[in-house]
């Protein structure tokens, strides 16, 4: 039952630190949509706490950024996101260099998620660009953020207390 409560703990204030720094920021694109570094609120918990966390984490933290905002596409962030913060889990308890490609891989598939629906609703030439912000901007500078961050935490012994 602490287990639960302790999980439970940990996604409502990193989804918070997610929507808090999504939404303080968010830098509005001329393509459409906003870049900001909540990401790295979904990849420093999805790191410290595994691919459950981060997926909640994921799932919450943006589509509630995206309400505040109005962003219409939330579902999108919630598919998105969802995904990101999953895939970015598996970097858990993994080497620097394991962390970077696999939050780098979440990314990926982040920025491709909003493409796929963005060529649609932007056309391919907005959807490119849309793209190259989301993954060269916001990934780029979530991960920076987000791995010295971990290792740092890490190393403080916070999380194994956590874990007894």
């Amino acid at each position: 039952m602490l287990r639960k409560t302790i999980e439970i703990t940990l996604v409502a204030a990193f989804s918070t630190l997610c929507a808090l720094l999504t939404f303080f920021t968010a830098i509005p694109s001329p393509t459409g949509g906003y870049t900001h570094i909540g990401d790295s609120a979904i990849y420093l918990a999805a790191l410290l706490f595994g691919s459950r966390v981060g997926l909640l984490v994921g799932i919450i933290g943006p589509v509630v950024a995206d309400m505040i905002v109005g962003y219409p596409r939330w579902y999108v962030t919630l598919v998105a996101h969802g995904l990101q913060g999953y895939i970015a889990g598996f970097g858990r308890k993994k080497g620097t260099l394991w962390q970077a490609i696999l939050l780098f891989t979440a990314g990926l598939v982040m920025s491709l998620t909003y493409f796929a629906v963005n060529v649609f609703i932007k056309g391919f030439a907005l959807a490119i660009l849309s793209f190259i912000r989301d993954f060269f901007g916001q990934t780029l500078v979530s991960v920076i953020i987000a791995i010295p961050v971990a290792k740092a935490v890490e190393k403080s012994g916070v999380i194994s207390r956590l874990e007894k």
